[in-house]
């Protein structure tokens, strides 16, 4: 019988303590500890501006893309401020231009027209893709620090998966919502941002065409590269 209640008393007595301890661990404030990461769920949101132009094409209106995903941190050093990222996200870019894209009626086979830049309303061209970059980063955190400056640079690669165009006159008014033989299949190109705490400054130059090769006028490719600068909101 004495046994049975030591037994209890003890058990009662362990109990209470691994329940404050618990308690303590849930209501206290916890250190965080030397090893951290900067995953980031990203927004973009940038001006574009085309480089490379063919002859006779013209840029106008507000061309822009938007995008969004998640950059996985991989620090190489002891104080964890210097590594590399990897990510995913997607991407929608608009430029607006005087090459007209429309479909003969007989055949079907798209032609694409250069415009006089006072002869329509809207004209407009985009494409659709997955990215993914790849960036070397450089910043002052710290394991205890969440806000500090960063500057962080690499290369983007993207695959499209789908392109669209948009043109209106006062007399008729086109669209197209599957124009895949548009873009090229895969881009790339350079990107570097920089800032503090959540708001980066953010800078990309795309290396290849935005056209694939079937984009011609008079049978000549017609070039097309972009360059977009903007913002970049980063969240922990």
């Amino acid at each position: 019988m004495r046994r049975g209640l030591l037994f209890v008393l003890l058990l009662s007595i362990w109990g209470g303590t691994w329940a404050q301890s618990a308690a303590d661990s849930v209501l206290l404030p916890q250190k965080p500890g030397p090893k951290y990461l900067e995953d980031q769920i990203f927004f973009q949101f940038t001006y574009i501006i085309l480089k490379n132009l063919y002859p006779g094409i013209v840029q106008q209106g507000f061309s822009n893309s938007v995008a969004f995903g998640f950059i996985r941190d991989i620090p190489v050093n002891r104080r964890r401020n210097i590594g590399f990222g990897a990510g995913f996200g997607y991407e929608r870019s608009i430029y607006y231009q005087n090459l007209k894209i429309e479909a003969d009626p007989e055949t079907g086979e798209i032609r694409y027209t250069l415009l006089r830049p006072d002869s329509y309303r809207l004209n407009a061209f985009g494409i659709k893709r997955l990215v993914f970059p790849l960036e070397f980063r450089l910043r002052g955190s710290t394991a205890e620090k969440f806000k500090f400056w960063r500057f962080y640079g690499g290369i983007t690669w993207a695959y499209t998966v789908g392109a669209f165009s948009d043109y209106e006159n006062d007399r008729v008014s086109l669209r197209y919502r599957r124009l895949k033989h548009l873009p090229s299949r895969f881009q790339y190109g350079l990107h570097a941002y920089a800032g503090y705490a959540d708001l980066n400054a953010y800078l990309y130059v795309g290396l290849n065409d935005l056209f694939s090769p079937d984009v011609k006028i008079e049978n000549r490719h017609v070039p097309l590269q972009d360059i977009r600068f903007g913002v970049m909101l980063t969240f922990l």
